[in-house]
């Protein structure tokens, strides 16, 4: 008996060397994925270009995972007004690169469509013939090896290399088709990505335009609140030297830094009776500019580098200058060598984070450089920066490598390094000082700074004075008479608004109508008020007070933020106070 023929064979091996041989295969050099576009390159060099198509449903991963970021990006921007231009830039840029990423995807993946196109047509073709062909039944076996043992045995070693070659090409069929679902599904999440970032795209162009809206309008009410405080001003020139001195007194207008040694940190008090209402204050002696000392101190704690601090508070890096001078001209004290003269900044307590102190030394630093490269005498005091002769001749540890591994390290460009205790969380020409939202995310707040949220009613930090007030809470009568005061400040004459001085003539003196003739005069003047049931402030995103609200028995009432801090501080009485222009009014 003939030896049967086997044409399913042939073809069998022939489709499988052409699909599956290539696993067999070790790539000797470097290939790109322009060349796996080459379907000849694609089957002789399998692996590496399956590899290559393996890693695109990652990568569209990556880039679903930065468009997501992206959009959240976007989204927490249009719910502020502190973001810059820059950030804008920055947010576009990203989208270009994921974009661009995109395309590379979109590229590959066309390069992988031609490859699976010819591998479909070799697949279906495959199926067809394996199909189409017999296989050698049991009996036709037992005929072979009745012609002879060689025979028979050749005729079972070829179908077992039959079930085994045809097994092989099974799995690859699988494969291809799990390879061609793959497909598919990574081209629509590409369409998908695309038109996600092009919309992405859409709503970061509105959000510049509503962002550059709302900074004109924020621009056009601050230059309204310029005019309207160089106004009072005005008029303050104007008052009483008494009124004066009670404003000197109240304001906290001068500014302040921390010093040597951090200040008691002072909870606020429980009422003694109710309604109790308070005037709190988040920031004090701030000039709102530069670096916030407590603010350093809260990004230090966070995990920011000195580095990172001065770029936010000042907007610039750092470099070190090779020139410079030897000796700063101290107030008192003659020419001072440079490095011994910042030994003696008594700015921050030593105890502090190392990159708040680093922060410190090199804005000290800048500050002082200044005044030496003009030959000018830097004072001592706050009016400069402190300097203390003691400090500088036994430095604490802390502080003394804070200057010393910033040696020579000053602000870059033409900056003035001004600093500043405590500002409320608000920077000019920076923005909120936070993490997360203001006032809770404060950086200020969370560094613990005693300044922040705080009611006055001390003259002091370092006199404890209280002119009798054990505690910063008016009654509700005093609160109305503050309003009334109000009513006089603005309405009544000359006369009348020397009158707005503190009912408490033991410790400030002068002669100020009493809380009736306020609230009669007030009520000549046109309102009086008695009954206050609710009280609440508006806050700008200027980082100040706009107005302070009042439900009362004459209806509601705003009053402009500035009004109500001057005439506040004019009549409040004792030392009570709001020290700052970002400023809270509670009940209690």
């Amino acid at each position: 008996m003939p030896k049967p023929t086997c044409p399913k064979f042939a073809i069998i091996l022939l489709t499988t060397i052409i699909l599956s041989g290539v696993y067999f295969a070790v790539p000797r050099h470097a290939r790109t994925e322009t060349k796996c576009a080459s379907q000849d390159y694609f089957e002789d060099h399998y692996d590496e270009c399956s590899s290559l198509i393996k890693t695109t449903s990652k990568k569209l991963e990556d880039v679903r995972n930065q468009k997501n970021s992206i959009n959240q990006q976007i989204q927490n921007y249009l719910s502020t007004l502190t973001v810059t231009d820059a950030q804008i830039a920055d947010l576009k840029t990203k989208i270009q690169q994921v974009q661009a990423q995109l395309t590379e995807i979109e590229k590959n993946l066309n390069n992988r469509k031609g490859s699976l196109e010819e591998k479909t047509l070799i697949r279906n073709k495959i199926v067809r013939s394996f199909y189409q062909m017999g296989r050698a039944n049991p009996v036709e076996i037992l005929f072979a090896i009745e012609e002879g043992e060689n025979s028979g045995q050749d005729f079972v070693m070829r179908d077992i290399f039959e079930d085994t070659v045809a097994e092989e090409v099974i799995k690859q069929i699988i494969s291809l088709n799990m390879e061609i679902k793959s497909f598919e599904s990574d081209k629509e999440e590409a369409g998908k990505l695309r038109a996600d970032l092009e919309e992405s795209q859409k709503t970061l162009l509105s959000l510049k335009a509503d962002i550059d809206r709302k900074k004109a309008e924020a621009q056009n009410q601050y230059t309204e609140l310029e005019k309207k405080s160089q106004s009072y001003e005005e008029t303050i020139a104007k008052l009483s030297a008494l009124q004066q001195s009670v404003l000197a007194a109240k304001s906290g207008s001068e500014s302040g830094s921390v010093g040597d040694y951090e200040p008691p940190k002072a909870a606020l008090p429980s009422p003694k009776f109710s309604p109790a209402f308070v005037a709190i204050s988040y920031g004090a002696y701030t000039h709102y500019k530069g670096m916030s000392q407590y603010g350093a101190k809260g990004r230090a704690e966070d995990g920011k580098d000195y580095k990172d601090i001065l770029k936010f508070y000042y907007n610039t890096g750092v470099k070190k200058v090779n020139d410079f001078p030897s000796k700063i001209s101290v107030s008192g004290y003659g020419k001072l060598d440079f490095q011994y003269y910042l030994y003696g900044i008594a700015e921050m307590p030593s105890s502090w984070p190392s990159d708040a102190l680093k922060a410190q030394a090199i804005a000290a630093r800048t500050y002082a450089y200044a005044y030496a490269k003009s030959g000018k005498t830097i004072c001592t005091t706050q009016a400069c920066q402190v300097f203390s002769s003691s400090k500088a001749k036994t430095p604490p540890s802390a502080w003394e490598k804070a200057v010393d591994d910033t040696k020579s390290v000053v602000l870059d460009g033409s900056v003035t390094a001004y600093y500043s205790a405590t500002t409320g969380g608000y920077i000019e020409s920076i923005g909120w000082d936070v993490k997360g939202s203001w006032p809770n995310g404060a950086y200020e707040k969370r560094a613990g700074s005693p300044w922040f949220y705080k009611a006055w009613y001390t003259k002091s930090y370092n006199d404890s004075s209280t002119c009798g007030r054990s505690d910063p809470y008016l009654t509700e009568e005093e609160m109305a008479d503050i309003l009334n005061a109000i009513v006089v400040w603005e309405k009544g004459n000359s006369t009348d608004r020397g009158k707005v001085t503190p009912f408490t003539t033991s410790c400030w003196g002068g002669s100020p109508y009493s809380k009736d003739k306020m609230k009669d005069r007030a009520g000549d003047l046109g309102t009086a008020y008695s009954d206050i049931s609710s009280v609440d402030v508006e806050i700008g995103n200027n980082g100040q007070t706009i107005y302070a609200k009042f439900s009362t028995d004459q209806g509601n009432v705003s009053i402009k933020g500035d009004t109500f801090k001057t005439v506040f501080n004019l009549r409040a009485p004792g030392y009570i106070s709001i020290k700052d222009r970002l400023y809270e009014v509670v009940k209690k």
